[in-house]
């Protein structure tokens, strides 16, 4: 009895090892995990026209030395004004209406009587010198006050002091200030009004400091009014970079002379870009370069994989890199989401954006 139970244990027991071998005699090995696959985003490189730019911001002003300054040729009162500052005219239109000040009036009158007096002196001394009563050196003087008397007569009525006074202008142009205000009196010589020709306009932006050593005269810049930030730039180029910091914006200023016959407003703000070089060269999107000590990764897809470059960035601005690098081209396929997570030669499963 006891033989059997041994004999039924050692036949279970056999049964047990052969079970756990296979028919080749060989064991199951354990599966590779999958290979990880990133999810990317990509686009194509390609060939393009770069600018390197310098962004800042300005006010369209007038070039100050073309600014005209209309003054009254005598003390006056502004009986009407017929224009508004930022108002264009044209030749021979009517400006201001003057009106002859008292004190102008009483110049006037003051050489009337001055004349008068010296025409009876002179009479008194011509009627001395029949009877040898007076010198040739009194009848001098009495004439010499004489001709002073009617030279300050003409002279006021040429100014117009004897006359209301339309005060027109002898050239097209915009009033860019006015100094007065109606029914104000004005002294002689005192500036009423400044006008200027159109097209005459500069746009002064402001340039942080340490970019000086980067602009030169006559270098391009892109002007758009803030007011119309989806209009076509307007042309234009550096005309002046001053040696003097703003107080106010602690900012270098600079003045920028647009392209003529453009409908610029005075005193509007603009966005301005300097453009500090130009270069048609493989461009691609800033997000695409990874920084990499003093160089920069880039990651390429070729058959599903990803393919790491070592390259170095030309100009660039805001949005766009230049790519320089010998084992890249145009139309090569590159990741610009994604890109964080990539090693070289992982699988890539490439996303529509």
């Amino acid at each position: 009895m006891k033989f059997m139970i041994q004999s039924n244990l050692f036949v279970a027991l056999c049964t047990i090892v052969m079970m756990g071998c296979t028919p080749d005699g060989t064991e199951d090995k354990p599966e590779k995990p999958p290979e990880p696959i990133a999810q990317v985003q990509t686009v194509e490189l390609h060939l393009s026209e770069i600018q390197e730019t310098i962004n800042v911001y300005g006010t369209v002003l007038p070039w100050p030395d073309k600014l005209q300054t209309v003054s009254v040729p005598y003390t006056s009162r502004i009986e009407k004004i017929l224009l508004n500052e930022g108002q264009s005219f044209q030749k021979g239109d009517v400006m201001l209406l003057l009106k002859p000040a008292d004190d102008a009036n009483l110049q006037l009158a003051q050489a009337k009587e001055e004349l008068k007096a010296a025409q009876q002196e002179q009479h008194l001394v011509q009627e001395r010198l029949k009877l040898k009563l007076a010198t040739q050196m009194e009848r001098a003087t009495v004439q010499l006050r004489t001709e002073q008397a009617k030279v300050m007569i003409a002279n006021l009525a040429d100014r117009g002091v004897n006359q209301n006074h339309q005060l027109k202008a002898d050239h097209a142009g915009i009033v860019h200030l006015l100094n007065v205000q109606q029914n104000q009196i004005v002294p002689a010589g005192n500036p009423i009004l400044q006008w200027m020709d159109k097209n005459q306009w500069v746009v002064r932006v402001g340039v942080e400091p340490e970019d000086k050593e980067r602009l030169q005269l006559n270098q391009e810049v892109l002007l758009t009014p803030a007011n119309k930030p989806n209009s076509l730039p307007i042309k234009g180029r550096i005309a002046t970079i001053t040696n003097q910091i703003d107080p106010v914006t602690r900012l270098l200023t600079v003045f920028v002379n647009p392209e003529s016959n453009q409908d610029l407003l005075i005193n509007d703000y603009m966005d301005a870009k300097i453009i500090l070089a130009t270069a048609t060269t493989l461009v691609a999107p800033r997000q695409a370069l990874l920084p990499d000590g003093k160089t920069y990764r880039l990651f390429t897809i070729e058959k599903g994989h990803a393919v790491q470059h070592k390259v170095q960035v030309g100009i660039e601005n805001d949005t766009q890199a230049e790519v320089i690098a010998s084992d890249v081209k145009d139309h090569d396929e590159i990741v610009v989401l994604g890109n964080y997570e990539l090693e070289d030669g992982m699988v890539v499963e490439v996303q529509k954006p």
